[in-house]
């Protein structure tokens, strides 16, 4: 049976260490994605930011140039009601007709002229129609005067007609174009409200995109301070390996030297052994 290797301490430390580099760099991509998309939601709001502006600017030249028609169609309206005011005061001024009782005199006159002339009237009779006559031909010459005064106000109320039709039909103009004015005016604000709505949604999209951001940064940078105190930690495994493998080869070094000096008095004996054996040999003694 094949026996199931224990991991030190070093290597599930690596394999911990390792781990939170893959984890603290995908936090970090996903960072940076989401900061990216923000960016991008920010782009989108700014250039619709612009065009709003650009809309809301028309929609006021608009309701401006509505509002001058309209200025000016009250100010036509008002020169017509003033004109037709005058005309009411004119008219008072000039009361009864005198056309017809200039005719109904005249006729009366001429009836009495011929009256004069082909009836047999006595004296008095006569005299009292002749007085009446003059009286007639002076009422006939102030009927002229008056008539002259009343044809002259009519002319002058006719011109008013004229002009107060002229007025209105000016004021009516002023009117429809501000009218289509107003109609373009609501339309640019419709644009304009859709605009806003899309705009509201991009801010929230945007802050949304910004708090993802936010949070995979926080959660890479507690990772990485996870990482730092890993990595620490593997340091100090290492130089506590590295610490005991230098004291184990100090000490293995140190005992082969005590090994090799060992072997080496060692030989240095039986070289003097052969040394003195020799010497024995030769001269039949052994000196020590």
């Amino acid at each position: 049976m094949v026996r199931k290797k224990t991991l030190s301490e070093l290597e599930q430390a690596e394999i911990k260490l390792e781990s939170l580099f893959e984890k603290r760099d995908a936090l970090n991509r996903e960072a940076t994605l989401a900061r990216q998309e923000r960016d991008m939601v920010h782009d989108k709001k700014r250039e619709l930011s612009a065009k709003l502006r650009e809309i809301k600017d028309r929609r006021g030249a608009l309701a401006a140039d509505a509002r001058a028609h309209r200025a000016k169609r009250d100010e036509y309206q008002g020169k017509a009601k003033a004109l037709i005011e005058l005309k009411r005061k004119l008219r008072s001024q000039s009361g009864l007709s005198a056309s017809e009782e200039l005719r109904s005199l005249k006729r009366q006159t001429q009836a009495m002229e011929l009256k004069q002339q082909t009836a047999s009237l006595t004296l008095a009779e006569e005299n009292e129609l002749i007085d009446e006559i003059k009286e007639h031909m002076k009422r006939l010459k102030e009927l002229e005067a008056l008539k002259g005064e009343q044809d002259k106000i009519t002319k002058e109320v006719r011109d008013l007609d004229g002009t107060i039709t002229e007025l209105f039909a000016q004021a009516d103009a002023e009117h429809k174009l501000a009218t289509d004015l107003s109609a373009q005016a609501r339309a640019v604000h419709q644009e304009t409200v859709e605009l806003v709505q899309e705009i509201s949604a991009l801010i929230a999209e945007g802050n949304a995109k910004h708090e993802a951001y936010l949070d995979a940064r926080a959660k890479a940078d507690e990772v990485h301070a996870k990482v730092v105190e890993m990595r620490e930690k593997v340091l100090s495994i290492r130089g506590t390996k590295r610490a005991e493998a230098r004291e184990s080869r100090d000490a293995l070094r140190d005992q082969n030297r005590s090994v090799r000096r060992a072997l080496y008095d060692e030989k240095k004996l039986e070289e003097a052994a052969d040394a003195a054996v020799k010497a024995l040999l030769q001269k039949g003694r052994v000196e020590i």
